[in-house]
């Protein structure tokens, strides 16, 4: 397409109206030149050209976004910081409380069927908050020499569920039952735990530390344990 230069008007010189002419046309054949291409692409392959406006907002959005991001990832690690490492007395409470007995008949009784009956009365006497009754029972279980590591280790569980928690009671329980390999990681979790519980810190120590030399059960628990109990000694 050819264009006509604009010369006319007397308040500018030649020269810079030839110069404003050329920037005009080039404008002009620029501008025409990206509606060509634009238009071409819409009917040869769909595309349409994003308006300005959607694009800035899109651009807006995306730093909303980002600015979110960041804002969230902040308060998370304020939060995990501030939160993740619990206090040492509601660590070791809490641990109490989350121990369980052992409750599975078939496998407390291996098919003995001299217990059968009576682990069934002293597990039913446990779920039920009997915990007197259950004690009994498990007693009389170990009177016949029979099943020890279960029976002690579900007596421990008993007074320790008792309100008030009766500790001094469990230990007892919890080293005999610690001396059958049946339930001696259980026993000896639960026995640190309640060493702690009653003020026997280096007892408590002791196992917790054989806990995390053999990756036994709990073991990494026992490892924030051990930290909390050496920054309590340092301070």
């Amino acid at each position: 397409m050819q264009h006509k230069k604009y010369t006319g008007g007397d308040e500018l010189s030649a020269e810079e109206l030839e110069t404003m002419s050329e920037t005009l046309i080039q404008a002009k054949f620029d501008r025409d030149k990206r509606n060509q291409w634009a238009q071409r692409l819409k009917d040869d392959y769909g595309v349409e050209k994003e308006d300005a406006t959607n694009k800035r907002l899109f651009s807006f959005s995306k730093l909303a976004i980002a600015a979110a991001i960041v804002c969230i990832a902040g308060i998370v690690t304020y939060t995990i910081a501030t939160f993740s490492t619990p206090s040492y007395d509601a660590l070791v409470d809490k641990s109490i409380e989350n121990l369980i007995s052992f409750d599975n008949h078939a496998v407390i009784t291996r098919g003995n069927n001299t217990v059968n009956v009576q682990v069934l009365e002293a597990i039913t006497a446990y779920k039920n908050k009997e915990y007197d009754n259950s004690i009994a029972r498990w007693e009389a279980i170990i009177a016949t020499g029979k099943i020890q590591g279960f029976a002690n280790y579900n007596i421990a569980m008993c007074y320790l569920k008792k309100t008030p928690i009766a500790s001094q009671k469990a230990i007892p329980y919890l080293i005999e039952a610690s001396k059958i390999k049946t339930v001696q990681e259980e026993a000896n979790w639960a026995l640190a735990l309640v060493y702690l519980d009653v003020n026997q810190k280096e007892e408590a120590k002791n196992i917790f530390q054989k806990i995390v030399a053999k990756k036994a059960y709990k073991y990494k628990k026992a490892e924030i344990i051990l930290k909390l109990l050496h920054e309590e000694t340092e301070k």
